[in-house]
C-alpha cells in the first residue's frame, strides 16, 4: 500500500510539473537589425488597462512569465529608443519578437538610438541620418561616416586601416573588387551599414585564433532587396585639345539579396575618369594570392595630382559577377572581368643624382602611349560552418601591356598569364581542429624590350605550389597550432639579348614548421609565432635556414582604449629578378647586374598601438608608431652618366631604418551635420648608398654615402551638410620632406599643399556644384609654382532621370610640375594636363 502511495504520488507530482512547465510564457527579445539580444526590455500583460503582471529581459535577451490567466490578454513589450511591440495572447507558449529602433519625442527632448550604435565590436552607422539627396553611389555616403574614409582610388578605411572585407547582405559577390559596389550601387538603395572588428571569416576558427580583420557589411532597404537595380549612362562633350570629342556611356545591373546576388557592369570613356580601379582587387582577405616579380615594368603614369587631371586615355571594361548563398554556410561565386585601355601622356623629367664629388643632372622630354588588355576569371565554393570549413577558389589572371616612346627609341611590352587553386579544408574534432591548405598556381611571363639597336627578351616560368597540415587546440584560453609544410616552386628564365641567349633557373624547394600559441586572460590577449623554414636553391647550390618570429601583446582596457605591442624578426632571400646573377637592361638607359650574388635579408619590426573610440560622441582616434631596421649583405653600386645608369650589385653589409608616426582622427557632430577628420604622419628614413666615380687620374672606386630622408604630411578633410539645400566638402595635404646627404649636401626642404573644395547648391531638383583645386608644389632652388583648377556642375533630376553638365578646367591649365626626393637624387617632372573640357551626361535608372 505504500509503495502504490509513493506511485502515485510520484505521477502526480509529474503531472504537475508537466502542466507547470506547459504554462510559462517565455522567449527572446532581439534587435530587428543587428539580431542582438536586447536587455531589460520591459514584457508586461495587461487586462483591459491594468497591468496584472510583468518581467524583464536577462543579458540574453530571454524572457519567462508563468501563465496562470484565462481569456485574451495584452502582452506589451517595450525599451526605450525602440517602437513598441503589442500583441493579443491567450494562451502560453514560445514567442520571440524583434524589436525596431525608432525616435521618441518626450516634450522638448529628443531621445534616439543614434545615427551610430555599437554592440561589442560591431559598429552600425544608420545611412539615413547622413546621406542626402546629393549623394548619388553608397560611397557618396560611406565617406561621411565618423571613423571611416574612402581613397581616391575608392579604397575604404576605418579607423586609418584599409578594410579586409566588404560584404552586402553578408555576401562578398565581387570578390574584394568592391569599386563595382561604391561606384554602381544607389546610396538611396542602402539602410545601414556594419563596421566588424576582429572580424574571423572562418567560423570553425571563431573564438580560437585572434584576428584583426575589419569587414563592412552594407544592410538594404528591403524596398531595393532582391531587386534589379539598373542605370544607363550616355554622355558626350568637347575638349579644348584640337576639338577632340569626348564619350563616356555605361550600363550596369545589381540584384543583390540574401540569397543570391549579381553584379553586371559595363563602362566607357575617354574624358579622364578612371575605370581601371573597377577591376582592382583592393582587399586581401584570404586570397593566398603567390608574389611574382618581373624582370621589366612599365613607366608610371602617376603625379600628386588628381587623375582625371592627367589621365588622357580611352578605356573600356567589363565585368559579370554571380553568387549563390544555399544557407548560412554553402556559397559559390563566379566572376569575370576585362579591361581594355590606352592611355597617352606628354612629359618631360629632370633627374639630378647628387654624387660625392660632383653632380649629375639628365633632362629628358618623351611622349609615351600604353596600351593594356587585362582579364580576370574566378570559381570560388564555400561551406563555411562552426564545425567544417571548404574552400575551393580557381583563378586566371592575364594581362598585355605594350609601352611605346618615340622620342626615346623604345618599345616595351610586359605580359602575364597565370592559373591558380586555392584549397582550404578545416574539420573540428572534440579533440581539436585540423586544416589542410593547398596552394598550386604557373604563371608565363614573357616580356621585351625593343630599342634601335636591337631587342631583348625575357620568358619566365614559375610553377609554385605550398601544401600544409595544422592541428590547433584551445583549452581555458591558451590556443596552440603546430603547421607544417612543403613549399617548392620551379623558376626558369630564358633571357636573349642581343648577343647571346642566357638561361638561368632559380627553382627551390623548403620544409617548413610554425608554432603558434596565443593566450587570452580577461583583457590581455598575447599571441606568440615562430616560423622556421629551411630551403635550398638548387642551381645556386645554398642552403637557409629563414625565421620570423613574431609576437603581440593587446590590452583592451574597456570598449573605448585599446593598446598593443608589436615585434617581429624576419630574414629573407631575394625575389626572382634579385636572384639572377648576370646583366640585362631594362629601359633605353638602365642596366642591372646581379654579379653573381645572392642577397639576404633580416628586418626587425616594431610597432607600438593606441586607440580611443566614443560612438556616442562620434569620436575616433588612433595613433602608432613603428620602427624598421634592415641588414643586407648585398647592395647596389651605382655609376650615372648621360648616357647609361648601371646597378651593379656588390658585397657589402649594409643598413637602413626608419621611423614612422601615424595618426587619425576623425568627429562627427550630429547636431551640425557634420564630420571632420585629420591623418598625420612623421617620418624619418636612414640608408647608405654606394657609388661608383672616377678619380683624376681616370682611376674606378667606389664612394659610400648616407642619406635620411624627414618628411611631415597632415591631411584635414570637412563635409558639411547644414541644410539640405547646402552641401560643402574641404581637402587638404600638406607636405614638407626635406633630404640630407653624406655630411654636407642639404637639398631644400619641398613644401607642397593641396587644396580642394566642393560647393553643392540645391534648388528645388536643381543641383549646382563648384569646385575649386590649388595645388602649390616646390620645385626645388627656391623655387615653387601655384596651380588653380576651378569646375562646374549643373544637376537635373526628376524621378528616374539624372541630367549632368560639367565644364572642367575653367582656366584652361594645360601644364603642371613637381619634385620629390629619392636617396640621393632629386627629381622633377612635368607633364601636360587635360585642359578646358565640357560633357553633357543623361542617366537614367530602369
Amino acid at each position: 500500500m505504500n509503495r502504490l502511495l509513493l506511485l502515485m504520488a510520484f505521477l502526480s507530482f509529474l503531472c504537475f510539473s508537466t502542466i507547470s512547465r506547459a504554462q510559462t510564457l517565455s522567449g527572446k527579445i532581439t534587435d530587428a537589425e543587428t539580431h542582438q539580444p536586447l536587455e531589460a526590455v520591459m514584457i508586461s500583460v495587461s487586462r483591459g488597462n491594468m497591468m496584472i503582471d510583468y518581467t524583464l529581459t536577462d543579458a540574453k535577451g530571454q524572457y519567462s512569465l508563468p501563465w496562470k490567466h484565462n481569456g485574451i490578454l495584452q502582452l506589451n513589450v517595450s525599451l526605450l529608443g525602440y517602437k513598441r511591440e503589442m500583441r493579443n495572447i491567450s494562451t502560453a507558449g514560445t514567442l520571440n519578437i524583434n524589436l525596431q529602433a525608432e525616435s521618441i519625442m518626450l516634450k522638448e527632448v529628443q531621445i534616439r538610438p543614434g545615427r551610430i550604435n555599437t554592440r561589442k565590436d560591431t559598429v552600425r552607422y544608420d545611412l539615413a541620418q547622413f546621406a542626402s539627396s546629393k549623394n548619388v553611389h553608397i560611397k557618396d555616403v560611406l565617406k561621411k561616416l565618423p571613423g571611416v574614409d574612402v581613397d581616391e582610388n575608392g579604397q575604404v578605411k576605418y579607423k586609418g586601416k584599409a578594410i579586409d572585407h566588404y560584404f552586402v547582405e553578408g555576401m562578398d559577390v565581387t570578390g574584394g573588387r568592391y569599386n563595382q559596389i561604391n561606384n554602381n550601387l544607389s546610396a538611396k538603395a542602402v539602410k545601414s551599414a556594419e563596421i566588424m572588428e576582429n572580424y574571423q571569416s572562418v567560423k570553425a576558427l571563431k573564438g580560437k585564433i585572434n584576428s584583426d580583420e575589419v569587414a563592412l557589411n552594407l544592410k538594404l532597404d528591403p524596398k531595393a532587396r532582391d531587386q534589379w537595380i539598373t542605370n544607363g549612362t550616355l554622355g558626350t562633350g568637347w575638349s579644348d585639345n584640337n576639338d577632340k570629342l569626348l564619350w563616356e556611356a555605361g550600363l550596369n545591373a545589381l540584384q543583390l539579396g540574401k540569397g543570391k546576388q549579381s553584379v553586371y557592369n559595363y563602362k566607357t570613356n575617354n574624358n579622364g575618369k578612371d575605370l581601371s580601379n573597377e577591376q582592382t582587387r583592393l582587399t586581401g582577405n584570404n586570397q593566398q594570392q603567390v608574389p611574382l616579380s618581373g624582370f621589366l615594368s612599365q613607366p608610371g603614369i602617376s603625379a600628386p595630382l588628381d587623375k582625371n587631371r592627367l589621365l588622357f586615355n580611352e578605356t573600356h571594361t567589363l565585368n559579370g559577377n554571380r553568387m549563390y548563398k544555399w544557407n548560412d554556410d554553402r556559397s559559390l561565386r563566379l566572376q569575370a572581368g576585362y579591361t581594355h585601355d590606352i592611355i597617352q601622356q606628354q612629359r618631360g623629367n629632370t633627374q639630378i643624382y647628387y654624387q660625392p664629388t660632383d653632380t649629375i643632372q639628365i633632362d629628358e622630354t618623351y611622349h609615351y602611349r600604353l596600351r593594356s588588355d587585362i582579364a580576370n576569371l574566378e570559381l570560388r565554393y564555400e561551406d563555411n560552418s562552426s564545425r567544417n570549413y571548404i574552400s575551393n577558389r580557381f583563378t586566371v589572371d592575364g594581362e598585355i601591356n605594350r609601352g611605346r616612346s618615340e622620342e626615346l627609341g623604345q618599345t616595351l611590352q610586359t605580359s602575364q598569364l597565370s592559373a591558380g587553386n586555392y584549397f582550404n579544408l578545416i574539420r573540428n574534432r572534440e579533440s581539436g581542429t585540423w586544416e589542410f591548405r593547398s596552394v598550386t598556381q604557373y604563371t608565363y611571363q614573357p616580356a621585351s624590350l625593343l630599342l634601335e639597336e636591337g631587342k631583348s627578351k625575357f620568358n619566365q616560368h614559375n610553377f609554385y605550389t605550398d601544401n600544409s597540415a595544422a592541428y590547433l587546440r584551445k583549452h581555458n584560453g591558451f590556443t596552440q597550432q603546430y603547421k607544417a609544410g612543403i613549399q617548392g616552386e620551379r623558376a626558369t628564365l630564358k633571357y636573349t639579348p642581343t648577343r647571346q641567349p642566357n638561361d638561368f633557373n632559380a627553382s627551390h624547394l623548403s620544409l617548413y614548421l610554425t608554432p603558434y600559441f596565443q593566450l587570452e586572460r580577461g583583457k590581455w590577449l598575447t599571441t606568440l609565432s615562430l616560423p622556421l623554414k629551411a630551403e635550398r636553391y638548387f642551381s645556386q647550390q645554398r642552403s637557409f635556414l629563414f625565421f620570423n618570429p613574431s609576437t603581440y601583446l593587446r590590452y583592451k582596457l574597456d570598449y573605448h582604449w585599446t593598446f598593443s605591442l608589436y615585434g617581429s624578426l624576419k630574414r629573407s632571400a631575394g625575389d626572382f629578378s634579385d636572384l639572377y646573377p648576370g646583366l640585362y637592361q631594362t629601359d633605353y638607359r638602365t642596366w642591372r647586374n646581379g654579379n653573381g650574388l645572392f642577397p639576404t635579408n633580416t628586418t626587425q619590426t616594431y610597432n607600438l598601438y593606441g586607440e580611443y573610440k566614443n560612438t556616442v560622441q562620434e569620436f575616433f582616434i588612433t595613433a602608432a608608431l613603428t620602427y624598421s631596421r634592415s641588414n643586407r649583405n648585398t647592395l647596389f653600386e651605382q655609376s650615372v652618366s648621360e648616357d647609361a645608369i648601371v646597378y651593379t650589385r656588390r658585397e657589402l653589409p649594409n643598413h637602413s631604418d626608419s621611423w614612422n608616426l601615424s595618426s587619425t582622427l576623425s568627429k562627427g557632430i550630429y547636431d551640425w551635420h557634420l564630420k571632420t577628420s585629420l591623418t598625420l604622419l612623421l617620418s624619418r628614413s636612414n640608408g647608405e648608398q654606394l657609388t661608383r666615380l672616377a678619380d683624376s687620374k681616370g682611376n674606378q672606386q667606389s664612394l659610400l654615402q648616407t642619406y635620411r630622408y624627414d618628411y611631415l604630411k597632415a591631411e584635414p578633410k570637412i563635409i558639411w551638410s547644414p541644410a539640405d539645400v547646402f552641401e560643402a566638402e574641404y581637402h587638404a595635404t600638406l607636405g614638407y620632406g626635406g633630404s640630407k646627404i653624406g655630411s654636407d649636401t642639404r637639398l631644400t626642404p619641398l613644401l607642397d599643399f593641396v587644396q580642394r573644395l566642393h560647393l553643392t547648391f540645391s534648388i528645388g531638383q536643381v543641383d549646382l556644384r563648384l569646385s575649386g583645386e590649388h595645388y602649390r608644389n616646390d620645385l626645388g632652388g627656391n623655387t615653387h609654382l601655384n596651380t588653380v583648377f576651378a569646375d562646374a556642375s549643373l544637376i537635373y533630376k526628376r524621378k528616374k532621370w539624372r541630367l549632368e553638365a560639367t565644364l572642367n578646367n575653367l582656366f584652361n591649365k594645360k601644364e603642371y610640375a613637381y619634385t620629390t626626393y629619392s636617396a640621393t637624387q632629386s627629381y622633377t617632372s612635368r607633364l601636360n594636363i587635360r585642359p578646358r573640357e565640357a560633357m553633357v551626361t543623361v542617366n537614367y535608372q530602369f
